[in-house]
């Protein structure tokens, strides 16, 4: 049996569309996996994207990197009472347009997959 130490480590975070649920939940919906171009054109038009996986700070590092391509940004934690408890960290705009975010998934705040 393998040791801890010697498990694989988790898959690279994936980037995908993403739009903010109706209502207050503050839920980030998920829909088709998009590379990193495509993420940030999507940012640039004012779309939301998220950052999905299982290592928190690569999921960070990666939605970073997506926002830093399209401006000057800043990083801000989940909005639990302006958006809602299902909210997710983000980075955006340090000075909007554009409007959105790149949101990134944490070990117990995960986006839902769009209906």
């Amino acid at each position: 049996m393998p040791s801890p130490s010697s498990a694989s480590p988790p898959p690279p975070p994936t980037i995908h569309e993403a739009e903010r649920a109706s209502g207050a939940s503050g839920a980030v919906l998920w829909g088709a996996e998009i590379d990193f171009a495509a993420a940030v054109i999507r940012r640039q038009a004012n779309e939301d994207v998220v950052v999905r996986g299982d290592d928190l700070d690569a999921n960070r590092a990666r939605a970073q990197s997506v926002e830093a391509a399209v401006g000057p940004y800043l990083r801000g934690p989940p909005h639990k009472r302006s958006a809602g408890p299902l909210a997710l960290p983000h980075f955006q705009q340090f000075t909007p347009p554009p409007d959105g975010h790149t949101f990134y998934e944490t070990d117990k705040r995960k986006a839902r997959k769009r209906p």
